[in-house]
């Protein structure tokens, strides 16, 4: 998603100091799943992991912000982005981006894609594809019109960049077959600066070819939709809608087979980021942010029963936790 979506976020930020003398609460993940996320307890987001109730450091640099990792089909690498150290942002800054791929004990870091590169003014919210041959994202482009957010196809090492579609598209998706792509735009491409008209799209993704095209509105809803991400049984999209500010963010379900949206979370909070399934498909993993009085913390929700469960936070509130990445 563009840069406007943590305008409100980016304040909030700024309400609480960095300690290293507080802990971290951990509750435990399902099963056996591992999980990635970024916390900033020292002013700069550092990448960890987090399984079996353990924390394993992977990639800091005060220099850098490392934010939204992804993992690769056969669990071997991580693309994950980094920006510099800005304290105005606590993640996502999509204008100052680089892609990076690390192995997935965070050892030999190689930048894809740096800052600008390709001649794009911003990128984010990359996916592998299911044979981890492919990632998509999304790329700020100069067209014949301006700057504009693009999907973008490249190889496994960022290389051999495709824009894939003339559609404005965000926070991208593969389905799991790989046979179509979700992303978040307008219906019918008609540009509009009122954010709640941002809808789930889907479109025919033709690896052959490097194009999407039959793009369909999924949606017809009045909040302002992010970050698609299809069950591992490919059934249903898990997104946020919330409100034209995105402080008050829900959770979504789009069933595929009866093509209905239903409401996952519905609470005060700002919920999303980039929210990812369990491997089983029993809980979706999201972080959340109560406004104005607590920092981002990693939630997970059971979908048949809708509980909802705090993963990670801190025990006195003074730093956040972003993007988990479940495995």
């Amino acid at each position: 998603m563009p840069t406007t979506k943590l305008l409100l976020v980016s304040f909030v930020f700024l309400m609480f100091s960095c300690s290293d003398a507080t802990k971290d609460t951990i509750e435990s993940t399902n099963a056996d799943v591992a999980l990635l996320f970024s916390k900033n307890p020292k002013g700069y987001n550092e990448l960890y992991k987090l399984h079996k109730g353990e924390q394993t450091l992977l990639l800091s640099d005060s220099n850098y912000d490392f934010w939204w990792p992804k993992v690769s089909p056969d669990k071997s690498k991580i693309l994950v982005y980094r920006s510099a150290v800005n304290p105005d942002k606590n993640h996502d800054d999509y204008l100052n981006a680089e892609l990076l791929l690390i192995n997935i004990d965070g050892t030999n870091l190689q930048v894809l894609l740096p800052k600008n590169a390709n001649g794009w003014n911003a990128q984010g919210v990359c996916r592998w594809n299911k044979d981890g041959t492919k990632i998509l994202m999304c790329a700020e482009v100069d067209t014949n019109v301006g700057l504009q957010w693009r999907l973008v196809e490249t190889d496994a090492l960022g290389k051999n960049p495709k824009i894939l579609s003339n559609y404005w598209a965000i926070d991208c998706n593969y389905s799991v077959d790989n046979s179509s792509v979700v992303f978040m735009g307008f219906a019918n491409n008609e540009l509009s600066f009122d954010l709640t008209k941002l809808e789930l799209q889907k479109g025919r993704y033709s690896k052959e070819n490097n194009e999407i095209t039959n793009i369909v509105s999924l949606t017809q809803n009045s909040s302002r939709d992010h970050d698609p991400d299809f069950s591992p049984d490919a059934t249903k999209i898990v997104f946020s809608g919330g409100n034209a500010e995105y402080s008050n963010v829900d959770l979504l379900l789009y069933d595929v087979n009866t093509n209905k949206e239903s409401v996952l979370l519905d609470d005060a909070n700002a919920n999303g980021g980039s929210m990812c399934w369990s491997p089983d498909g029993k809980y979706v993993y999201f972080h959340s942010l109560e406004v104005f009085k607590t920092p981002f913390r990693i939630k997970k929700i059971n979908v048949t029963t809708k509980e909802v469960q705090t993963v990670l936070e801190t025990t006195d509130n003074n730093y956040g936790f972003y993007h988990p990445e479940a495995y």
